[in-house]
C-alpha cells in the first residue's frame, strides 16, 4: 500500500504501523484537512503573537477564543473515552459520561491557559499529514519554532469524527501522548474510588486555577470567563 505524505515524509516513518491496511486518502481530501489544521494553527500563532498581554490580562477574552476557534477542532468525547478505556466509558450512566467529559474539556482549556504564559515569540507550523479513511485516523505533525530554545515537533493525532469532519483527539511530544500519560493515574483513581470521585479531583483543581486566575485585581472577565 502507498502511503501519501504532503510534506517531509515524517509519516511514513513515524505510522507505517497504524496506516498499513486500508485506504489512504487522495492527496486532494488531504490538502483540504492539511489547510484545515494549518489555519488553525496559523490563527494560534498570530493571537498569541499579538494580544498574549491582553489576553493575560482579560481571562474572559481568552476564553472565548479557545470556544469560538479552537474548541471546534477537539473531539473531548474521544479523548476522554480513551483516557478511561472505551468500554469503562461506554458503560458509564449518561449523567456521569457527560460530567467526565465537561471536566476533561475545562482541564484542556486550563492547559492552555497554563501555556499561555509561557508563550515566548513561538511560531507554530503545520509541516506534515498523513490520513487514513478506513481507519479514520491520522497524525498531523506541528514545527514548534522558537526564538529562544531549539525547535521542536509534535504530532497532533486526528479521528474522523463524522464525514469530512476530522478533529484532534490526542497530542504527542518526544513520543508521549497526553492520553499515555494521564490515562493510568485515571484508571486507578476509577477503579479504587469510582468515576465520581475522578470527576471531583479534575473540578477540584480546574476550580482552583481558574478561580485564582480571575481573583486577580488586574483580570478583566468580558467575553467567556472561565472561572
Amino acid at each position: 500500500m502507498k502511503i501519501i505524505c504532503l510534506r517531509h515524509r515524517f509519516s511514513c516513518l513515524l505510522l507505517w504501523g497504524l496506516m498499513s491496511s486500508g485506504v489512504v486518502y487522495a492527496e486532494s481530501q488531504q490538502r483540504v484537512i492539511y489547510a484545515q489544521f494549518s489555519n488553525l494553527f496559523t490563527l494560534i500563532t498570530e493571537q498569541l503573537s499579538n494580544d498574549q498581554s491582553r489576553y493575560q490580562r482579560d481571562p474572559g477574552a481568552y476564553a472565548e477564543f479557545i470556544d469560538v476557534r479552537v474548541r471546534s477542532s477537539w473531539d473531548v468525547t474521544s479523548t476522554t473515552s480513551a483516557l478511561i478505556g472505551k468500554a469503562r466509558f461506554a458503560g458509564l450512566k449518561p449523567d456521569a459520561r457527560q460530567a467526565l467529559i465537561s471536566a476533561v474539556d475545562r482541564s484542556l482549556v486550563r492547559y492552555a491557559f497554563v501555556g499561555l504564559d509561557y508563550y515566548n515569540g513561538q511560531i507554530f507550523k503545520v509541516v506534515d499529514l498523513v490520513v487514513n479513511e478506513e481507519a479514520g485516523l491520522g497524525w498531523v505533525q506541528i514545527l514548534m519554532e522558537s526564538p529562544v530554545i531549539p525547535d521542536i515537533n509534535l504530532d497532533l493525532l486526528i479521528k474522523r469524527t463524522s464525514p469530512g469532519v476530522w478533529k484532534a483527539v490526542d497530542i504527542r511530544f518526544k513520543g508521549i501522548t497526553y492520553v499515555s500519560i494521564k490515562k493510568h493515574q485515571y484508571r486507578e483513581i476509577i477503579e479504587k474510588q469510582g468515576v465520581q470521585a475522578l470527576i471531583a479531583l479534575l473540578e477540584k483543581d480546574n476550580s482552583t486555577y481558574f478561580d485564582k486566575l480571575c481573583a486577580k485585581p488586574t483580570a478583566k472577565l468580558e467575553g467567556v470567563p472561565p472561572c
